[in-house]
């Protein structure tokens, strides 16, 4: 029974595996590149100041956002300010200012403007270079979630039921390895299938508790769309009723609590009304343990019941749980507001706060974080190695009969467009980057569709290919493309990998470093690859065992005629 059992749990992982395996490539490899959004959207725009290692005080970037909000024609009728404050070497939290603008109709949300300022100047970036239009690397994040040129509600439901199979596949795959933590120590090269079978017990063991906190967190991110008859059924349908849960979840956030009644204000005037903001800016350093713990500061005008307020965020502790610790000042006062009591401190909150924090992993240290990018790289190298374990498993029999199946050929063929084709494509939208002219229409949308046509095209190659051709050049093509993207970069900007270098700008060189050791890891494969080109396709004929000979020594006892029958 036990054998069946396990037996059954075989069979579901592995179909499980494969039903939705290249979309969980997809998912694992755009996820584990969108962890990094922020360094690759300043690498895709290279119109940005580089990251320096002495950073602008924080009384200082203040200052200088403030008079710019104050002498902003647009920002004189919004209902907030915000501040983002320059606070580490990722570019995480460039200097800038934003604001919102008031509804123009009940029901929508009014225009939001940003501006990224030039933190020793004061003055807009873009007034001095445009950066140039990208998707960045918020787009690939963006996709590991909700697909693309879909609707995004269909995109995140896929994702949802496809993360909910590769949970169904990692418990069906412990259950069905008894020997698993033993596996973990046994490799054995150069043995085919057995090879193959050992590097995938590996890689699935060696980072499984990330596995399994990554694909349930996933499933937590949305379990509202994923159940969606919670909320209407105890606060009713409709759009106002959505809002009004959120309000009570989160009685302290200003998005979902507003009752606006916004103070015009003239140009500069406003400054005569409110108390100093730098007194309120030091008792919230004081708060907080000194300088250097404030990452944004926002405005709010009067709203109704609320007075105006200004609000200062510490930046990112070091705890896992999304949580945002805060400070109010009333801005005609400077008297601290009593905050009102959030549910951030209750069980089911600190939860569910914890599991996304663990998913996202903004708390991670710089070390943490490359474990992260690692673990990420191996979860996406467990999907590719599972899905090629199932065609190398039966291509022997297929090989046998002389004529390939069409479902084992279609396998083949999505294995190559997908496991080496989505690099591949990938390094194209890079490379899109620098190549579309800065002023061309719709050139982030045209980045992307680069990405997609190059999958595509992969696919197509893999169909007009041998197999083992297919997978040797698209994996060249690969480690070519990753290769040349920092000698592309360049040649075409100044923020290339010597001047981030120079500059101590360790976050930006990341990525060129990042696609040079890409670029080395693909072009191994593809060696590897040609080298076993020859044995890959031939039917595997086993050696018949020779007869072992009794010697006289093995013969120890006769037995007696009742133990024969």
């Amino acid at each position: 029974m036990k054998e069946g059992f396990r037996q059954s749990m075989a069979w579901l992982h592995t179909w499980t595996g494969l039903v939705v395996g290249w979309v969980l490539f997809f998912v694992f490899l755009t996820g584990t590149a969108g962890y990094v959004q922020i360094e690759l959207t300043r690498w895709m725009q290279p119109e940005q100041p580089l990251q320096s290692n002495v950073l602008v005080s924080e009384k200082e970037q203040v200052d200088k956002a403030y008079a710019y909000l104050m002498h902003h024609p647009e920002a004189q009728t919004a209902e907030r300010w915000g501040i983002n404050l320059q606070t580490n070497q990722r570019g995480a939290d460039a200097f800038a200012v934003n604001w919102s603008l008031p509804p123009k109709e009940e029901g929508q949300r009014g225009k939001y403007q940003k501006e990224v300022l030039d933190v020793s100047s004061g003055q807009p970036v873009s007034e001095q270079i445009k950066p140039r239009e990208t998707g960045g690397g918020f787009t690939l994040y963006r996709m590991h979630y909700a697909l693309h040129y879909i609707p995004y509600d269909w995109g995140i439901r896929i994702v949802g039921i496809c993360t909910m199979f590769m949970f169904v596949a990692i418990i069906s795959g412990i259950i069905t390895h008894k020997k698993i933590f033993k596996d973990f120590f046994t490799f054995r090269p150069a043995k085919g299938q057995r090879s193959w079978l050992d590097a995938h017990n590996v890689i699935s063991v060696i980072a499984l508790p990330f596995y399994i906190m990554i694909t349930y967190s996933g499933l937590i991110f949305f379990a509202n769309a994923y159940m969606p008859l919670g909320v209407p059924m105890v606060y009713g349908a409709g759009e106002k009723n959505t809002e009004r849960y959120y309000a009570e979840l989160y009685p302290t956030n200003s998005r979902f609590n507003k009752e606006h009644s916004a103070v015009p204000r003239t140009m500069g005037e406003i400054q005569q009304k409110f108390v100093p903001i730098q007194p309120l800016l030091t008792n919230a350093q004081n708060e907080w343990g000194g300088a250097g713990k404030i990452s944004q500061v926002n405005f709010y005008p009067d709203q109704g019941k609320t007075p105006a307020k200004i609000e200062f965020y510490q930046t990112g502790s070091d705890t896992i749980a999304r949580k945002r610790t805060s400070l109010s000042f009333d801005l005609y006062t400077g008297q601290k507001i009593v905050q009102e009591k959030s549910n951030e401190d209750k069980a089911p909150m600190v939860f569910g706060t914890t599991v996304l924090g663990l998913h996202e992993g903004l708390f991670a240290s710089p070390f943490v974080r490359i474990l992260y990018v690692l673990t990420g790289l191996l979860g996406t190298a467990m999907i590719a190695t599972g899905l090629v374990l199932w065609t190398v498993k039966r291509r022997p029999k297929q090989l046998k009969s002389n004529r390939m199946s069409f479902g084992h050929a279609l396998v083949e063929r999505l294995n190559i467009a997908m496991i080496a084709g989505l690099p591949l494509a990938i390094a194209v939208y890079f490379w899109a980057n620098r190549l579309i002219p800065s002023e061309f229409t719709n050139r982030a949308n045209w980045e992307v569709h680069c990405l997609y046509i190059t999958l595509l095209l992969s696919f197509i190659y893999a169909l007009s290919r041998p197999i083992v051709r297919a997978w040797i050049e698209i994996l060249a093509f690969a480690a070519l493309a990753y290769l040349l993207l920092p000698i592309l970069n360049f040649i075409t900007t100044d923020r290339h990998l010597v001047v981030s270098l120079r500059h101590q700008d360790f976050a930006l060189a990341s990525i060129d470093l990042g696609f040079i050791f890409l670029g080395v890891i693909f072009a191994w494969a593809s060696y590897r690859v040609w080298s076993k080109r020859d044995s890959i396709l031939k039917p595997v004929v086993k050696k018949a065992k020779k007869p072992r000979v009794a010697q006289t020594d093995d013969v120890t006892e006769i037995p007696r005629s009742e133990e024969l029958s």
